[in-house]
C-alpha cells in the first residue's frame, strides 16, 4: 500500500473483530512510530500494551465513560457541525466496550518537557505535539496492515500512571484500542476541506 492510499485509508475504528492481531505486525507499527521526527531528538516516547482484561477494566473506571446516548447529550451537541455531531453520538456510548473488545490496547508514554498544566507557551508543548507524530506513523502502519484503531485521550492521567506503574514524570498521551474492523463498524465519513480554502501564500 502507498502513503497516500494508507492516508486515504485511515479510519477511527470502534467495534473490533474477535481476530488476533500478530505480534510481528504490532512490532512494525510500533518501529514505523520511533521513526516519527521528534523536537529534541531523543524519542522520548514508550508503549504499554494492556492485555489483562481486568486491567483494561480498571482503565475504563479511570473515566467517567457513558454507556447509552441520552435525550441530555443529544441536546449537548445541538449547533455543532453535523460530521462532528454524529461522530461524538456514535463514539462515547462505545468508549467502554472499545477498550475491552478491541485485539490490543495500546498506552502511548512520553517524557514532557513541561508538564501541560505548566505550559506557557506552543514551544512547551513541543514534546506534545511530537509524540502525536509517532502517534499518526503507528496508525498509518497498522492501516497498512487492515488494521484500525481510535485514540482515546484520558483525563484522569495520574490514575493511570498508577494503574500501570507508569514512571509520574511521564505522561500519557492516549489509550488506543486497535484491532481489526468488526463485523457492522460504521465509518463516519471524513469531513471534505478544499486545499484552497486553507492555503495561504506569503499572508494570511
Amino acid at each position: 500500500m502507498e502513503l497516500m492510499e494508507a492516508i486515504s485509508h485511515r479510519r477511527t475504528i470502534r467495534d473490533f473483530a474477535e481476530k488476533e492481531v500478530p505480534f510481528d505486525i504490532i512490532e512494525k507499527a510500533l518501529t514505523a512510530g520511533l521513526k516519527a521526527p521528534t523536537y529534541n531528538h531523543l524519542k522520548q516516547w514508550d508503549f504499554v500494551l494492556v492485555k489483562d482484561q481486568d486491567v483494561r477494566y480498571a482503565l475504563t473506571q479511570t473515566e467517567e465513560m457513558l454507556e447509552k446516548v441520552t435525550d441530555e447529550l443529544k441536546q449537548s451537541f445541538e449547533g455543532h457541525d453535523a460530521l462532528a455531531k454524529d461522530m461524538y453520538l456514535e463514539a462515547i456510548p462505545k468508549q467502554k466496550r472499545m477498550i475491552l473488545t478491541a485485539a490490543e490496547v495500546l498506552v502511548v508514554v512520553y517524557k514532557p518537557k513541561t508538564q501541560v498544566i505548566e505550559s506557557k507557551t506552543v514551544y512547551d508543548l513541543n514534546c506534545l505535539a511530537s509524540v502525536w507524530c509517532c502517534i499518526e506513523n503507528i496508525l498509518l502502519s497498522f492501516t497498512e496492515d487492515g488494521i484500525f484503531g481510535v485514540t482515546f485521550i484520558p483525563k484522569n492521567t495520574s490514575a493511570i500512571k498508577q494503574l500501570l506503574n507508569i514512571p509520574q514524570e511521564l505522561e500519557v498521551a492516549a489509550i488506543i484500542p486497535i484491532g481489526y474492523r468488526g463485523k457492522g463498524a460504521k465509518d463516519i465519513p471524513q469531513k471534505i476541506v478544499a486545499l484552497d480554502t486553507r492555503l495561504h501564500i506569503g499572508n494570511w
